[in-house]
C-alpha cells in the first residue's frame, strides 16, 4: 500500500483551526485537509472530493463539540463506501456530550470529583449558604454555567448542580487508539475562583514548573484511565482539580479537538494531528519546550519560526516561562506565570 494510491484526508471541524491546523500536521503529496465546519448537516460530498479516484482512503476526524455526532454518521457512510474512517467512539462521545452521562460515568468507576445533583435533589449535608455551579448538562465553554448557593440552587430539567471547590485546576490531553496512548505534559490552567472566569479566559501554561513529577504522575495516569474506561478513540482532554487538601478531582472531558492542544503541542514540538500514522508516539510525551497563552482580540497571528499563533487566544513557546513572559510582553500582554520551584 503506497501513500499515493492511500491519501489521508483531515476533515477539521473548528473554524478556529483554520489559521494554523497546517503547521502541527505531517502531509504526505497526496493528503488532504477538509475544513467542515460545524453545521450539523450531514455532508459527504465535499469528503469524497478530497479521495477524488482513489480506491480506499483514511479519514480521519478532527471534531469540535457540536460536530462530535455528525462526524459519526460521516465516518459510517465513508467505511459502507471502503474506506478507513478514524473518529472518536460513540461512548466517547456521548459522555462528552451530555455533562450528566459523565457524573455518572464518574461515579460508576468511583472516580473521584466534585459532589453533583440534578433537578429536583439537593446536595445532603450542606449549609444552605454552600456555593453551587450550575451547568448546562449539553453545554460548552462555560455557556450557562452560573454560581448559585446551596439553599437557593433551583435546578432546570437541563442543568446539574456541582459543589464548588477552591483548587488549581489542570489539563491533560490522551491520544489513545489501536496502537497504544499517549498522554501530554499536564497544562496549567490556575485556580478556581467564585466569579468562574473560565480556563480560555485566564492564563494558561505548559508544563507547570511547580507541578512535581510526583503530581504529574499521578494527573498523566488518571488521564490514561479515564481514556481507556471510556473507550477513547483520537484525543480526550481530562480536566483536573488539584484541591488545597492534595485531593485530585476531575472536573470534565472533553473528547474532542480542546482548547489546550496548541500549547500541548507547542511545549512537546510534535505534530499533534498526526500521532495515527506516529505509533512510536505513545507513552508519557515529554515537554521540550515552555508553552504560555492568554486571551488575545487581536489581528491573528501565524509566525511558526518565531513560535507565536494568535486566534482567539495568543500561544508562544520559549526556552524558559521567563523568555514565554518576554514574548508575551513584546506581544502587547505581561502575565504572571508561576515561577519555578
Amino acid at each position: 500500500m503506497s501513500r499515493q494510491t492511500f491519501p489521508v484526508v483531515h476533515a477539521v471541524a473548528p473554524v478556529s483551526l483554520e489559521s494554523w491546523f497546517g503547521h502541527f500536521v505531517d502531509l504526505g503529496p497526496e493528503d488532504r485537509t477538509v475544513f467542515t465546519g460545524e453545521d450539523a448537516r450531514v455532508d459527504v460530498a465535499p469528503l469524497l472530493d478530497a479521495i477524488g479516484g482513489a480506491p480506499r482512503a483514511t479519514v480521519i476526524f478532527h471534531s469540535s463539540h457540536t460536530t462530535l455526532g455528525r462526524d459519526q454518521l460521516l465516518a459510517f457512510r465513508l467505511r459502507e463506501l471502503g474506506h478507513h474512517a478514524e473518529c472518536q467512539s460513540r461512548l466517547c462521545a456521548s459522555l462528552g456530550s451530555d455533562k450528566i452521562l459523565m457524573k455518572e460515568f464518574f461515579d460508576r468507576y468511583r472516580l473521584l470529583s466534585p459532589p453533583w445533583v440534578r433537578a429536583g435533589e439537593t446536595l445532603p449535608e450542606l449549609p444552605s449558604e454552600a456555593r453551587v455551579v450550575v451547568k448546562d448538562r449539553h453545554g460548552t465553554q462555560s455557556v450557562g454555567t452560573r454560581l448559585a448557593r446551596a439553599g437557593e440552587c433551583d435546578l432546570a430539567p437541563n442543568e446539574l448542580g456541582e459543589l464548588y471547590v477552591d483548587g488549581v485546576e489542570y489539563s491533560v490531553l490522551v491520544y489513545r487508539d489501536e496502537h497504544g496512548t499517549a498522554t501530554f505534559p499536564p497544562v496549567w490552567k490556575g485556580p478556581t475562583s467564585p466569579e468562574l472566569v473560565p480556563p480560555w479566559r485566564r492564563l494558561r501554561l505548559c508544563p507547570d514548573p511547580r507541578l512535581g513529577g510526583t503530581w504529574e504522575r499521578k494527573l498523566r495516569a488518571v488521564g490514561k484511565r479515564l481514556a481507556d474506561l471510556a473507550e477513547a478513540h483520537g484525543y480526550l482532554e481530562v480536566e483536573f482539580l488539584l484541591t488545597r487538601h492534595g485531593e485530585v478531582q476531575l472536573l470534565e472531558i472533553n473528547p474532542r479537538i480542546s482548547g489546550t492542544m496548541r500549547l500541548a503541542a507547542m511545549a512537546t514540538r510534535l505534530p499533534i494531528f498526526s500521532l495515527h500514522a506516529r505509533p512510536e508516539l505513545r507513552g508519557h510525551l515529554r515537554a521540550v519546550r515552555f508553552s504560555g497563552e492568554v486571551p488575545y482580540g487581536g489581528a491573528p497571528i501565524t509566525d511558526a519560526g518565531a513560535e507565536v499563533f494568535a486566534t482567539s487566544r495568543l500561544t508562544v513557546a520559549g526556552e524558559s516561562p521567563e523568555a514565554v513572559r518576554a514574548k508575551l510582553r513584546r506581544l502587547g500582554a505581561e502575565p504572571a506565570l508561576p515561577r519555578a520551584s
